[in-house]
């Protein structure tokens, strides 16, 4: 076979491998789907992963992917979304480090309205019942949408995002960062698998009142 049609090869088989990854199940990331990108952005998966490979993402920071993404979404929380979703896809989670250490993330759907959910978070009442989270503290928080909290340690931070999934359903998303090494990135993903795992608990249980039900 010759040099050129090796690399017509090659590159199509490329182009190949990266479309089954996106559009094979219509799912990239924590499980947004192709719809609800191109609805809010007007982008599909594959359209933001080849806009980012041409701008050579690989090779940037997170903050630096949020910046070639803002370019053309001004949207911050699906800025975010959106690199979150191209650094898995791309496994940079792990590769690259964030201008201000390593983070960690973690994702988990409930069975709970979006306001259930927002309350667990921010009601002292009701986060003491899945999380301890005595001495941490929240900076930022949109209603029913994110918060930012500095965690117990007084160093690292807490992003939380929830995305509605349908009626009485939450898409729960929390990212860790600031951390120093990658021990600490195992610690926190295996922290908050098991704490999503408690808030969902918590929540689908019979005895939950629900008078805050979205």
């Amino acid at each position: 076979m010759k040099k050129g049609t090796m690399a017509q090869s090659r590159k199509r088989g490329a182009k190949a491998t990266t479309a089954a990854s996106v559009d094979s199940s219509g799912m990239v990331g924590a499980g947004i789907t192709e719809a609800a990108v191109r609805k809010a952005t007007g982008k599909g998966w594959g359209e933001w992963f080849n806009l980012l490979d041409e701008a050579d993402a690989r090779e940037l920071t997170h903050h630096q992917i949020m910046e070639v993404i803002g370019r053309y979404e001004a949207g911050e929380w699906w800025q975010q979304m959106i690199t979150v979703a191209y650094e898995q896809a791309r496994g940079l989670r792990l590769r690259h480090p964030k201008d201000d250490g390593f983070s960690a993330s973690a994702s988990k759907a409930i069975n709970a309205g979006v306001t259930r959910v927002y309350g667990a978070w921010t009601e002292d009442s009701m986060r003491c019942g899945w999380l301890d989270a005595t001495g941490w503290h929240i900076r930022k928080a949109t209603p029913c949408k994110s918060l930012r909290a500095t965690w117990k340690d007084g160093k690292t931070h807490v992003e939380v995002h929830l995305w509605p999934r349908g009626v009485g359903r939450t898409l729960v998303q929390v990212e860790h960062s600031k951390l120093v090494s990658f021990d600490d990135v195992s610690r926190f993903k295996a922290f908050w698998g098991v704490a999503l795992e408690r808030l969902r608990e918590y929540l689908e249980s019979a005895d939950q009142p629900h008078s805050l039900a979205a």
